[in-house]
């Protein structure tokens, strides 16, 4: 269990750093796949899970781009449907987290009333995961002079 421990701490560091600039959604989706898959509160390693995995994961419902927020969301309920009385604390975090989950708009392309950031920042505390205040604080989509950054799911057009 020591070397599965390392293994997930390894491979987490590795997809974190992956994450890291990455604008291909395609491989941050896959990340955000493997990432939660490799969630298994029965295991013995399921301390070294919540330390490396669950960060991750929080740090994808804040990415730049929309459908990565939006599949994290999605992907993250699933996870708590199936395996939330083990990943939180009590009946009342669980149903707090999911409806955080499905009650905010993960996919607007702009958080100019922190509902997205407040909502992550919860989500963290309810799956204790602990943040920096950094983390805490941080920011997307804003009016500032940095361009959105857009996905290729973003429209219809890409389809035609």
């Amino acid at each position: 269990t020591h070397n599965n421990g390392n293994f997930i701490r390894n491979l987490m560091k590795s997809l974190s750093n992956e994450i890291s600039g990455c604008s291909d959604v395609k491989r941050l989706l896959a990340i955000v796949g493997v990432s939660l898959n490799i969630i298994q509160p029965d295991l013995e390693t399921s301390a070294t899970m919540r330390k490396s995995v669950l960060p991750v994961v929080m740090s994808t419902l804040l990415s730049p781009y929309p459908r990565v927020r939006q599949y994290t969301a999605e992907q993250l309920y699933v996870k708590i449907e199936e395996d939330g009385d083990k990943l939180l604390g009590s009946q009342a975090a669980l149903e707090d987290a999911t409806q955080l989950l499905l009650n905010v708009a993960w996919h607007d392309e702009y958080d100019h009333h922190g509902h997205i950031i407040k909502a992550r920042n919860q989500i963290a505390d309810l799956l204790g995961v602990v943040l920096s205040e950094e983390a805490r604080h941080a920011t997307f989509g804003t009016t500032s002079s940095r361009a959105v950054l857009r996905d290729e799911f973003e429209s219809y057009s890409s389809l035609v």
